[in-house]
């Protein structure tokens, strides 16, 4: 059938019409010129060139349609089933559920004042789900489970936690305004807090900014509005729940003295997570102590003038950090405390050198205190652990990206870094009942220098040194040399 579908049968008819009209023209008339047979009229001649001409026509359309036919398959409609929605996968056209993940596994030697100890953490396992509902109804989460999973009885040595770090459904309008729907989300200040993979930092924690004065993974109950304000220049404004000055969990605080002595201040100077890292509300069961809100602007820009340049500036405030039912005491008679309110301002640059692997990067956060006089940590008893009218800090980062790909298959690339930090905790301003006898433990210095390996991008293998500084008579004798395995996919 192949000279069939290749249209050879409508040549085949022309060539046997052509054929045909030679032989009429030789029976018409002997090579003596003597008449055998009666002759054919011109007119009956085109007569029947019009047949076969119309013939020929049908022929080609037949052809046509065979081919079209072999090309394509007849389409075959298939029964709408009885619970089948009467719009069908119409309206949800590119509906799918994903699942990613992001984590940390970290090994090496941490500095204590009684030695080095060496051992594990299986940091944390994060799981990313993602449902997109219709092209601009899209819902995500991070569940993310942390050092192992939950203690879940007497001789289990677990001691992590699992947190829904976000939960929320975004209404994507146009590029200008898009909605991000009440739910839990990540409060937008600064970098790292937004973006905290560790695929996007190259020491094996995460900066130490974002260790307590900035309180990452800083998420809260919130919603926002989001968009593009020009190109290269983007906007987030968010309302959540306020920053709370009270470190206990719990919708109503421990009374005085209770088995405790009180409770611990969510707003510190030194300790483990000094600065604000104990300071945002639950997100659980309505158990936030305080009624007020908090407010985050985040502008992002990528000027096209300076190419290889990004960054954001950020701003939070709260009109009150004091919580309900909120007391300072001497030891001896408690008092109630009166509000305070709270402002914090970031700024960040990261700036990747055109054409060569240089990358610097630059932050400074910085938090005003409205009232110190009504903080917990200055209305506790303690006078080593006080708090002035602000707090801040900056740190400063270079690295460089050695790409290994014409040694190495698959193209690995080595980024050397050193990143300097400095916190300022315990400022002028102080006020409250407290002495004020700071130690000065809350000004803190870290040098962390190493080395950050990706095999692909969503993979990274990190190992580095950090030397932890303070102005207190012993120093904290908290350096650290660690390895971890990280990735983001």
């Amino acid at each position: 059938m192949t000279w069939f579908k290749r249209g050879a049968l409508p040549l085949f008819a022309l060539h046997l019409l052509l054929g045909w009209g030679a032989f009429a023209a030789a029976e018409e008339t002997s090579p003596s010129g003597n008449s055998k047979t009666p002759a054919v009229s011109n007119e009956e001649l085109l007569k029947r060139m019009d047949a076969m001409e119309a013939e020929i026509k049908d022929l080609k359309s037949q052809v046509k349609n065979y081919q079209d036919m072999t090309k394509s398959p007849i389409p075959v409609e298939t029964p709408k089933k009885a619970d089948e929605s009467l719009f069908g996968l119409g309206s949800q056209s590119k509906s799918a559920l994903k699942i990613g993940s992001y984590g940390e596994l970290k090994f090496g030697e941490q500095q204590t004042p009684g030695g080095w100890h060496n051992g594990f953490d299986a940091a944390r396992v994060v799981l990313l789900p993602s449902y997109q509902f219709t092209d601009n109804i899209i819902f995500n989460a991070e569940i993310e489970f942390e050092h192992g999973g939950i203690n879940g009885g007497s001789d289990d040595k677990l001691g992590g936690g699992a947190e829904i770090e976000q939960a929320y459904v975004d209404f994507k309008f146009n590029d200008f305004i898009n909605w991000r729907a009440p739910g839990v989300d990540v409060v937008p200040f600064g970098y790292i807090n937004l973006f905290h993979e560790p695929s996007q930092f190259y020491s094996v924690n995460r900066p130490e900014l974002y260790n307590g004065l900035i309180p990452s993974t800083w998420f809260e109950g919130a919603t926002s509005l989001y968009g593009k304000i020009v190109d290269n220049l983007n906007y987030q404004f968010q309302i959540s729940s306020g920053l709370e000055d009270t470190g206990t969990t719990g919708s109503d605080l421990p009374p005085f003295p209770g088995t405790l002595g009180g409770y611990g201040g969510g707003i510190t100077s030194i300790g483990d997570h000094a600065g604000l890292g104990n300071a945002h509300a639950p997100i659980g069961d309505f158990n936030q102590t305080g009624s007020n809100l908090g407010f985050a602007l985040r502008l992002s820009y990528d000027p096209p003038f300076v190419p290889g340049l990004s960054g954001s500036t950020s701003v939070y405030f709260t009109p009150n950090t004091t919580p309900r039912g909120a007391y300072g005491d001497n030891g001896v008679t408690p008092f109630a405390l009166g509000t305070s309110s709270l402002t914090l301002f970031d700024t960040e640059l990261r700036y990747r050198l055109p054409k060569t692997g240089f990358e610097f990067r630059g932050e400074y956060v910085q938090a005003f205190i409205g009232n110190p006089a009504n903080l917990r940590v200055n209305n506790d008893g303690d006078p080593t652990d006080n708090v002035g009218d602000s707090m801040y800090g900056f740190s400063l980062e270079t690295a460089y990206h050695w790409n290994l790909a014409p040694k190495i298959k698959n193209g690995w690339e080595v980024v050397p870094f050193y990143r300097y930090t400095y916190e300022n905790l315990q400022t002028g301003g102080f006020r409250g009942n407290d002495s004020n006898a700071p130690t000065g433990a809350g000004r803190l210095q870290f040098h962390t220098l190493g080395l950050a390996f990706f095999p692909i991008p969503e993979l990274v293998l990190k190992i580095d040194y950090q030397f932890a500084l303070d102005d207190a008579p012993n120093s904290p004798k908290s350096d650290h040399f660690l390895g971890s395995v990280g990735w983001f996919f």
